[in-house]
């Protein structure tokens, strides 16, 4: 425990409710030799920002003080070629028997023991943990492709056991036995598996870069390290004996069912199949929807969809999607399958199957249309749930970057400037032909006139749509533009914290009353109200002397830059502190309520909005204190019994505090005069360099009000840190300068500018960018163009995911490309004789090109549409999963603004995938059947 017995220096709390014994030092002759810039938090032996400098600069006595207060760091490099590369546990372990080997170590006559900590095991948990989540993910969303993968295998050897069972029949007859059949049929799958395992491991080897190097849907661009891609021998054995394993054991099952028919049935060239369990297709399909539904429902405003249950919804959002993919291909693909007769309905009537009409029947084996459906289906979905999901994620980095920036430029200054200013000092680096828009977002502290806090309020000032880059999520409503002309005509939003000190609807606590569900209210809306909102103007009524600066909140800064220690914005409420020396420390905004103060020396310290309510102050001293109270409440049951207030400065009230023999701030006893003449007319000698001579002043507020209409709640303010938009509102300029003015509005000044500079994005933004922040005028800038290549690779859907989803998009287009002209391939080489037969009885080519045409490309063009339905479904049930993800994979990241995943349809990329099936279809056909048409009719006939 530090005390004022074992602690030679200051007594100073954190926020992390420990006390600590600061000891000042100085050094003296100090040469400034440069400026760095500041980096994220990473080494838990440097705070942030700090001063650097050489260990001789300090006394002998300096540097023992530091070592028996075990503040003394020996830093060592560890030698990163020694560190295991073969894992992150080989690494970690070896970092850990390191430390035990210096902890163990005796290093002088002393004794003296050293405690050993490094940087890179903290690291190494911390992407073990991070880097776990994202393999979860990217595991979850690759089963659709390797569940197609193994799809289009099995039905692709069916197909193909299909062509030969007449070939296994007539090999029986002349005396072969089923286990040689089997094995030659076996054998003849394994090297081909293992030729195409083999062509696919190569393919995934090299295009592992091209995945990682995905900054977004079919974007890429490479990064600034090197990728080379390995797999453990274990993870290789495993992948080549699962994919073979799984083709030799359905290839050994499907061989054997065809090994056992009889052989009249093989030589026959149709079977009769099983009928499927249908139920269980149901089953998996109405699961899925409840996925869907539930999704849908919490997109639109729902707080809880249909499950309210956390791990029953979670179950449903996990599984639901793959039950709804599965399900729902096997029951669409009947449909699919029923393709010609949906299409002999819409154009039985027209002279396009006139002559034709009689041919037209199911397909020659219908378990095959329906598997060629059922493959439609399969890839279609999964082309469009990678194409939604793809550009989704796409969109939420643009938004991200929109959110943290607010337009293509954020310019800090380090003086305030008006927008003529700002725009001169922007032209300044552009050319004539651009035309930069600066708008600004002004922040006030507005009240309820009935009472209750003060509560910080942006200001959207009129030409804010053309600058901001607004987000339907930002403000209430689905119209941006909506909202903002609400703001225009004297609306105002609230964050749900500001909402519930408002008590307004919108405050996310209570029943279905007090949620809105991203509404625009109207003014006659019924959760809608008009609060008369109060702004009070602070400034200064001297009576005699004055001060170089007129705004007080200015001063009262100026005055926290005198005190010896900083306290401010410390939560130690309830805490006990009596009998500390407490004096000429900034305690400004920070939680005192319940404090004890008791005989504590607070002299000469400032408080500005400070919560003091209820403290206890009895004995204590408070002379030439500064309180300021603008919010009001801070004292109320404050004890100061027998406290000395003299000369106490600033703005507060004292009449519902304790004041039993305390002294006043004027030097009266409060139990005479009851410190009705308030705070002191003179400030405190400490701010003499801030007043002029003999300067009395009184601290005056001025209250104005304005009638605003509550319109719902906002979540943020492009190029406004997000953190503080729930606690805040939001009003339009006409209510700013019905509040402050026409002349403070036309004059504001502003430290921070958004600007837009239409025509210039990419490198030569980020040029702009790098030459305006190397003004002298100009604190720092943040441009659009770099601010997204850093969330392109660190926010938002990372590590490789867009790669992954531009992997599936790819992977899926191919095979519903391939899958279709192989498959109809092999259909119609089934349906040879068939043809051939309608040759013989007088039909003409042209007739059965047109008959085969309509059937096929019925039962294509049908499955297309519903793969693409399934597809949206499929989409939106997986949409949550994304967010949840997507949201964890954002704070992460370090962002402060979360966005929704508001899904985007990219209907360009998948119509052009449906054309390029439509035209494999086609040329499948067109080539097949001429193929059919050319062939001897009495060969064909005659099965040869």
């Amino acid at each position: 425990t530090v005390t004022e017995d074992n602690c030679a220096g200051e007594i100073t709390p954190e926020n992390n409710e420990m006390m600590y014994c600061r000891m000042s030092m100085t050094v003296e002759n100090l040469t400034v030799m440069g400026i760095y810039e500041p980096w994220d938090f990473g080494n838990p032996t440097l705070p942030f920002n700090p001063i650097f400098s050489t260990w001789e600069v300090m006394t002998e006595e300096q540097r023992s003080v530091l070592m028996d207060n075990d503040h003394m760091y020996l830093g060592a490099t560890i030698d990163r070629g020694a560190l295991p590369t073969t894992s992150t546990a080989d690494a970690a372990e070896w970092l850990e028997a390191l430390g035990t080997d210096v902890q163990d170590g005796s290093y002088t006559d002393e004794g003296v023991e050293l405690y050993y900590t490094d940087i890179i095991s903290g690291t190494i948990l911390f992407l073990n943990i991070f880097l776990g989540l994202i393999q979860i993910f990217d595991y979850i969303i690759m089963i659709p492709i390797v569940f197609l993968s193994i799809s289009v295998l099995i039905y692709g050897l069916v197909l193909s056991l299909e062509q030969r069972r007449r070939e296994i029949s007539v090999h029986r007859v002349i005396g072969a036995d089923g286990q040689s059949l089997q094995g030659m049929v076996l054998l003849e799958l394994f090297v081909m598996s293992s030729v195409a395992w083999l062509a696919g491991y190569l393919l995934a080897m090299f295009a592992v870069p091209i995945v990682l190097s995905a900054v977004g849907f079919m974007e890429f661009r490479m990064g600034d390290f090197d990728v080379n891609p390995t797999l453990s021998v274990g993870a290789t054995i495993f992948t080549a004996v699962t994919t073979l394993g799984l083709a030799l054991l359905f290839g050994r099952s499907r061989a054997r069912q065809f090994i056992e028919l009889e052989i009249e049935e093989g030589v026959r060239k149709t079977t009769q199949a099983a009928e499927p369990k249908r139920w269980l297709h149901w089953l998996a399909f109405l699961f899925g929807m409840l996925a869907v539904g539930d999704t849908w429902l919490e997109a639109n405003g729902s707080e809880d969809g249909l499950v309210s249950n956390f791990f029953f919804e979670g179950l449903i959002n996990i599984f639901g999607p793959f039950a709804l993919w599965i399900g729902g291909a096997l029951l669409l693909g009947r449909i699919g399958a029923r393709g010609p007769q949906i299409m002999q309905v819409i154009f039985g009537r027209t002279p396009l199957l006139k002559d034709v009409k009689r041919g037209l029947k199911g397909s020659g084996s219908a378990e095959s249309v329906n598997r060629l459906a059922v493959i439609m289906l399969l890839t279609l979905s999964i082309v469009t749930l990678a194409a939604v999901q793809g550009y989704t994620g796409t969109l939420v980095d643009e938004k991200t970057v929109d959110a943290t920036v607010g337009s293509d430029l954020q310019i800090t200054v380090e003086q305030p400037l008006n927008e003529t200013a700002m725009l001169g000092l922007v032209g300044e680096f552009t050319t004539n032909s651009v035309t930069p828009v600066a708008t600004t977002v002004p922040e006030i502290g507005l009240a309820d006139g009935s009472g209750g806090d003060t509560l910080p309020t942006y200001v959207l000032l009129d030409n804010n749509a053309d600058v901001l880059r607004w987000s339907e999520q930002a403000l209430p409503g689905t119209s941006v533009e909506n909202a903002l002309a609400a703001y225009a005509a004297g609306g105002f939003s609230a964050g749900e914290d500001a909402a519930y000190s408002l008590d307004l609807a919108g405050s996310g606590r209570g029943g279905d009353e007090n949620r809105l569900n991203d509404m625009l209210l109207k003014p006659t809306s019924e959760k809608s109200e008009t609060l008369t909102l109060v702004w009070e103007k602070i400034e200064f009524n001297f009576s005699t002397g004055g001060s170089n600066e007129s705004d007080p909140m200015a001063l009262f800064n100026a005055y926290t830059m005198l005190m010896d220690s900083d306290w401010s914005s410390l939560d130690l409420s309830g805490q006990d502190l009596s009998g500390r020396n407490i004096g000429r420390v900034d305690l400004s905004d920070g939680n005192f309520s319940g404090s004890n103060f008791a005989e504590s020396n607070i002299s000469e310290a400032i408080l500005v909005n400070t919560d003091l309510s209820y403290a206890n102050f009895r004995g204590a001293n408070l002379q030439n204190t500064v309180l300021v109270d603008f919010m009001g409440g801070s004292l109320e049951g404050t004890d100061f019994t027998n406290a000395n207030l003299e000369g106490a400065f600033g703005f507060f009230d004292l009449s519902q505090a304790i004041l039993t023999n305390a002294t006043c701030p004027d030097g009266t006893a409060a139990d005479e005069t009851a410190c009705a003449s308030g705070a002191s007319l003179v400030p405190p000698p400490l701010a003499e360099p801030l007043f002029l001579a003999d300067t009395t002043v009184r601290i005056i507020t001025t209250p104005y009000t304005a009638d605003m209409y509550y319109m719902g709640n906002h979540e943020y303010i492009p190029g406004v840190n997000s953190a503080t938009a729930s606690g805040s509102l939001i009003i339009g300029e006409a209510s700013w300068r019905t509040l402050v003015g026409d002349d403070e509005v036309d004059n504001y000044t502003s430290t921070i500018w958004i600007v837009d500079v239409d025509g210039i994005d990419g490198e030569e933004l980020e040029a702009l960018g790098s030459k305006i922040s190397a003004d002298a005028r100009v604190s720092s800038v943040e441009d659009w163009a770099s601010s997204h290549k850093s969330v392109e690779r660190n926010g938002g859907l990372i590590f490789g995911t867009p790669g992954l989803l531009s992997l599936q998009f790819v992977v899926a287009s191919i095979a519903a490309v391939a899958s279709s002209f192989v498959f109809l391939s092999l259909v119609l080489s089934q349906r040879q004789k068939e043809l051939a037969v309608l040759q013989a009885i007088g039909a003409s080519p042209n007739q059965i090109i047109r008959l085969v045409l309509f059937e096929i490309l019925s039962i294509v063009m049908v499955s297309m549409v519903l793969g693409i339905v399934l597809g949206v479904g499929l989409a939106l049930s997986f949409n949550g999963f994304f967010d949840v993800f997507g949201f964890i994979f954002q704070i992460f990241g370090g962002s402060t603004t979360t966005i929704q995943r508001t899904l985007v349809y990219p209907w360009s990329q998948i119509i052009l995938v449906s054309l390029a099936v439509f035209a494999a279809v086609v040329v499948a056909l067109l080539v097949t059947t001429r193929r059919a048409l050319k062939s001897d009719l009495a060969s064909v006939l005659k099965g040869e």
